[in-house]
Formats: structure tokens, sequence, C-alpha cells
């Protein structure tokens, strides 16, 4: 069974104003209709004689007159703003139809008692007439409604019933009617209630949806301009990414006549993230990025580049000012992790626009290149990029690219420097030092080609090669009868080769030379505790090979005595920089590495030997071999008869 809401007995704010229109709609017609009514009846009794009725007739028109000024009046302040409350508009204008319904039943009730059975006739019709209009037209009202249409029916119904004969049966049937117009203007009511409630809902859900919209669409701006900063930023440091800093870089530069690219390459991070953990190389770039961004210009462009690589760009600003200080000065503060002060700098590169590049990508490339050069200096303060730099990367890489080929063709070749005992001048070995003839750029030196070989990584292809041809000299050197060692430089990343034992043995088979006859020379940097369980168990296999193990530079690097105690290390070469100053406050640091030497039981070699009071210095202090330009020079052919004039005037020995 379908249920129908009763109307409310007062109406709510929101249903009076959604029925106010309807009532606004409908007033002046209904006048209109009711004064045409009236109008009507009034000619129509005056023809039968009822000349009063024309006294109710300009009362009528007094009423509706006031009723049309009222209502014009309240349309003026409503549009001021100054207009009464829905509910007090609807209540006012019910007064007015009421005051209409009470002429109509004062006029019934006379009328209906006239004589004249026209008059009686359409006095009744137009009553039922207004009547039934009222359903519909006074639907908004809730009382009003039924009480106009009680009013217009029920005094004429009364006087009819009064009357005898016919006439009474038609005020019975005035009530009869009375009673199911009422009803019709309750369910006219109930239909116009439920759609102005439908029409309500409706609004608030068109509401809740623009709202639930909105939301969505400020969820989904949010969300997009959280995903493009995330797409232009770092999200460890905050700082621009590459693609950040490349949709940025042409906007900052625009208008400006010069600009600064620095380049930050950070140094022994690394070393930071191995020993410490990744949360202390994150500390350190979250640090870096937090000094530039509050040292810096405001116009000044920050980005994560790479892992330890940093790019800024400074529109507007010359070589020196602000930048470049905040630059040489970004390390001078401690970087301090959990109380632990960390050992951090940076090599930093500068180009500058437009001298060095019109777009990014190449102001980038002539600051990493100054930057590179400030790493291989040691450069403390930012290194500006120069066309020189240009010019010695093509030689690098020429000299990278050409190496495979070099080995292939045997533009390489070894030198041998005798080793002998400080002693007796007896012979015990040969360093293998590698020399290259290059076809058209002539001969180059290690110093130059050797880094190359380490940063192209072909440093183990290199090494290999050495290795080979070094055993291949040693093996015939004792067929020939000359019991001598050859020493071979071996680089920390040969070490780092799980197969570099398997070289090894391979070469040694190869060539039937004993293990004894080969010694291994690595820099101090296999110290380093990065690698210690690889690098340890190469060195170990190695040992057990047979193989003498030397620490060459000894002294220039990373020096520990536990890592002394604990690799399987024979011997240590003391650098030639600390021999040259022998004479000087070096001499400590020689006779430091003789007791070291001694304590471990590991043999001593000085490098560098070129005058006799050095041989002889250095032999007063211990040292248990020799080998420099005084022993002998690097020769492609070895001899076995060396110079050791420490020992008696012109003395040369015989291996």
């Amino acid at each position: 069974m379908t249920t129908h809401p009763t109307p409310p007995s007062r109406q709510s704010g929101q249903v009076a104003a959604a029925l106010v229109p309807i009532v606004r709609r409908n007033y002046l017609p209904a006048l209109f209709v009711n004064y045409v009514a009236s109008t009507a009846v009034s000619v129509l009794a005056a023809a039968a004689g009822v000349t009063w009725v024309w006294w109710w007739f300009g009362l009528v028109t007094l009423v509706s007159l006031v009723r049309i000024a009222g209502h014009r009046a309240m349309g003026a302040a409503m549009a001021r703003g100054q207009g009464p409350t829905p509910e007090r508009e609807i209540f006012i204008a019910g007064l007015g139809k009421l005051a209409a319904a009470v002429s109509w039943a004062v006029l019934a009730w006379l009328l209906l008692g006239v004589a004249d059975p026209l008059v009686k006739f359409a006095t009744s019709i137009v009553l039922a007439g207004m009547a039934a209009g009222a359903i519909g037209i006074l639907s908004p009202f809730g009382i009003v409604g039924p009480l106009y249409i009680a009013t217009l029916m029920v005094p004429g119904a009364i006087r009819l019933i009064l009357e005898s004969g016919p006439d009474s049966v038609i005020g019975l049937l005035g009530f009869v009617f009375c009673g199911v117009m009422i009803a019709g203007h309750r369910a006219n009511r109930i239909l116009l209630l439920q759609s102005v409630q439908l029409g309500q809902r409706n609004s608030e859900l068109m509401a809740e949806i623009l709202d639930a919209n909105q939301t969505l669409e400020n969820k989904v701006r949010e969300r997009t301009e959280t995903l493009e900063h995330q797409a232009s930023h770092d999200l460890l440091t905050g700082l621009l990414n590459r693609r950040g800093l490349s949709e940025q870089f042409d906007r900052a530069i625009t208008g400006a006549a010069t600009a600064c690219v620095y380049f930050l390459d950070l140094n022994r991070f690394k070393r930071i993230n191995d020993t410490l953990g990744h949360d202390a190389g994150d500390y350190v770039l979250r640090e870096i990025a937090l000094r530039l961004m509050t040292r810096l210009p405001a116009n000044a462009l920050i980005a994560r580049w790479g892992g330890d690589e940093l790019v800024v760009v400074t529109p507007g600003s010359a070589e020196g000012g602000t930048s470049s200080f905040v630059m040489e000065n970004l390390f001078a503060t401690p970087y301090v992790f959990y109380g632990q002060t960390l050992d951090i700098g940076a090599s930093i590169g500068v180009a500058r626009y437009p001298e060095d590049g019109q777009g990014l990508e190449e102001l980038i490339w002539a600051a990493d290149l100054a930057a590179t050069q400030a790493k291989r200096q040691n450069a403390t303060v930012p290194l500006n990029y120069d066309h020189s730099l240009a010019v010695a990367l093509q030689r690098r890489e020429r000299i990278a690219d050409d190496i495979p080929a070099g080995l292939k063709q045997d533009e390489f070749w070894l030198a041998f420097q005798p080793i002998v005992a400080a002693a007796t001048g007896d012979l015990h070995g040969f360093e293998a030092l590698l020399r290259w003839t290059h076809p058209t750029l002539g001969t180059l030196s290690p110093d130059e080609f050797i880094p190359i070989a380490e940063e192209s990584n072909q440093i183990a292809m290199v090494g290999a090669w050495v290795l080979d041809r070094a055993c291949a000299a040693a093996a015939r050197w004792q067929r020939g009868g000359v019991r001598a060692a050859v020493a071979v430089n071996c680089s920390v990343r040969q070490l780092s080769q799980p197969e570099f034992v398997d070289i090894v043995r391979g070469a040694l088979t190869r060539h039937q030379l004993g293990a004894q006859w080969l010694h291994l020379e690595v820099t101090e940097s296999v110290f380093m505790p990065a690698d210690d369980a690889q690098t340890l168990a190469v060195l170990t296999q190695l040992d057990e090979l047979g193989i003498c193990l030397a620490v060459d530079d000894f002294g220039t690097g990373y020096s520990s005595l536990a890592r002394l105690r604990d690799f399987p290390m024979r011997q240590i070469k003391i650098d030639k920089s600390f021999i040259a100053d022998i004479d000087g406050r070096s001499r400590s640091v020689i006779e430091g590495a003789a007791l070291i030497a001694r304590r471990f039981d590991l043999q001593i070699v000085a490098e560098g030997v070129e005058t006799e009071a050095q041989a002889t210095a250095l032999l007063s202090l211990g040292i248990d071999s020799f080998q420099g330009y005084l022993v002998g020079r690097p020769v492609a052919q070895p001899q076995t008869a060396v110079n050791c004039p420490w020992l008696g005037a012109n003395a040369a020995v015989a291996g």
C-alpha cells in the first residue's frame, strides 16, 4: 500500500521558500478571476432588482485594490532584500484569500435568499467554481486552502438547506462537494509537497555531487601537482632532478647576460656509504642541499644530477661573488653524523654562460670536465673550465680507445729495473715497468695511460697482458741461469676479480715459472675496508701459491698496522718521494717503516735510490734492498751486472 506524507502543520523554511514562487505566480491571476466573478454576480443581481449588491461590489473592489497594493509593496521590499520571510509572505497572502472568501460568504448568504432562481443558480455556480479552482491554486496553503473552500461553500449550503423545496437538496450537495474539494485540495497539496521535497532532494543530491566532484577535482589537482613535483624533484633532498633543472633552465637565464654553472662531484662519498652505511650518505646529501638552499641567492637553481653529483645554476652571476664564496666554504663547517665527523669534500667545476656554452647540457659537460680536472689536481676551490680541458679529454679518449689495439699490435713493452740486496749488492730481481710507444702520439708515460686504463675499466686487461709477458721474461731468465724474481704491479681492480687467482696460476703454468719467482706489488689502497673479505681472500690464495706480496709506495696512502698484521704481505716498498727527502723530515718516516718491517718480519725495499749518499744512509737504517737509477735504469733487455757504489769505488756486482 502506498503511503503519503502528512502535510506539516508548520512549513519549514526550505519548503516555504520553494512554495513562495508558486504563491506569487498565482496571486494576481486568482485575484483577477475573483474580481471578474464578483463583477458578473453583481451585474446579474442588480438586473434582478438587488441594488444593495453595489455596496458589496464596492467593498470587494476596495479590498482588491488593497491586496494589489500590498502585493506590489511586498515585491518592492523583496527586491531591496527587506521583505518578510517566506513563511510570513505565505501567511499574508493567505489572509488576503480568506478576506475574499469571507466577502463571498456574506454575498452567498444574502443572495441565496433572493426569490429569483437565476440569481440563486448563478451564485451557486460561481461559488462552486471558485471553490473547485482553489483545489489547485491554493495547494501551497495548508490551512488557508480548506478554510477558503469551506468559507465559500458552507454558508451558502446552510442557507439553501434552510430553504424549503429543492433548494435544500442543493444545499446538501454543497456540503458533499465541499468535503470532496477539501479532500482534493489535500491530495493536491500532498503531491505538491512531494514534488517540492523531491526537488529539494534532487538539489541536495546535485549539491552533493557537485561537492564530491569538486573534492575529487581538488584531489586530482593535488595529486597531479604532487606527481609533477615528484617528477621534477629529487625525493631525498627536495632539490630539482635532471628533468626539473632542464625544464627551468631556459626560463631562469632568460634576460640574463651571464650565468655560472657549478658541477659538484663529492669526494669520498662512496667511502662514507661503505663504512657508515647509506643513512650517513643520505645525511650528507640532505645537509649539503640545505646549506646550498639557505646560502645561495634566491634565483639559483640547485639540482641533484646523479648519485653524488650536484649542479648549481646561478643566473646573472660572475665568476666571483656570493655563489663562488658559498662553494668554496661549503665544507668549512664539519658534517657530523651521530657524533662522528665525516671526511667529505667536493671537486667543483665552473662553466660560464654564454662563453662556455649556450645550452644546459653543453654547460654541464664543460663544468663536469672542469670538476674532473679539479679531482685530479686535488683542488680545494672551484676550477674554471678551459678549452684545453676539452683537448686533454679528446687525448684521453683516444688513448683509451687505442689501448686494445696497442696490446694486440705489441705497441706496449716492458722495461725491467733491477732490485739488489743493500748489504751485498746481490741481484734479487727486476720490477717490470710498462711502456707504450704509440704510433702517432709517441712514447706515452705510464703516469698518463695507466690512470686512463683504470678509468676506462681496461686495467684488468692491461694487467693480465703485463703479468703474462713478465712471467715469460722471468722464465727465460731462469732457463738462462739468472735466478731473479720479477715484480709486477697489480691494481686493486684486478684483486676484486674472483678469477684473478686463476689468471695468475694460468700465467705461471703456461710459462713453467715457479711461484716464488713472482712478486705482486699492490698499493696501500688495498687496505681500504670496503672490500676486505674479497681482497683478503684473493691475497691469501696468492700467498698460498708461494707468491711474494709487496705493498708498493708505502707511506703515501692508507696505512694501517692492523691491515699489515691481517693481510699476508711479505714486503713493503718505501716510496721514492721519501728517499729524495731522506735528509729532511722523511728520515723519521723511513725509520718508522724499517721498525714496522722488522716487527712484522717484512722485507723492506727503498725505491728511487739515485745517489750514493742516499744508499749509505738507507743502509745505516737497515733497509734490505735498493731500487733506483743508482743501481740501474729500466731497460728492455735487463743486465745482470748492477752498479753498487756504496759497497766500494766503482763496485759492480754480477747476479
